[in-house]
């Protein structure tokens, strides 16, 4: 990659690591955005963590290059959602569905990243997207299809 942006989902925990590692690669740190997960009761989760106990994940947001618009501070910095129940998803995924927000997001900081008229396609490519999520006009997603194991 030659100039673009990353985001990274990481929790607290391996930050720094994931900071140093992009790094490594001349990537530099932009900001964060921070899903704080509420339960569908409408309380904080108080997931248990080896250290600590976790609510929230970071999306950290790395910069390679230069020549693309960033709207930089346009957008929240943290976006209070719902987590869906492990059950809904952990069939067909290895992650949890990220909220819609996430998106809104990163389309509000490259406004010109989207869908492109001259090119018919975007810009914006989502590694490991979910089966079940509505796709979005600008975004090339890959979903990784999860094998199930036969237990007998």
């Amino acid at each position: 990659m030659s100039a673009g942006l990353v985001f990274v989902w990481t929790h607290k925990l391996i930050q720094a690591d994931v900071v140093r590692m992009m790094y490594t690669i001349d990537c530099k740190y932009v900001e964060n955005l921070v899903w704080f997960k509420k339960s569908v009761n409408n309380v904080h989760l108080d997931n248990p963590s080896p250290y600590i106990s976790s609510t929230k994940e970071i999306l950290l947001i790395f910069k390679k290059g230069d020549g693309f618009e960033l709207r930089h501070q346009r957008s929240p910095d943290v976006i209070i959602d719902f987590e869906i129940p492990t059950e809904q998803w952990i069939d067909d995924e290895y992650t949890e569905p990220k909220p819609s927000g996430v998106y809104d997001m990163i389309e509000t900081l490259l406004p010109k990243a989207g869908f492109d008229d001259r090119l018919k396609r975007g810009r914006l490519l989502e590694l490991w997207a979910k089966r079940n999520s509505p796709r979005r006009e600008g975004w090339i997603m890959f979903h990784e299809i999860k094998k199930h194991r036969n237990i007998e």
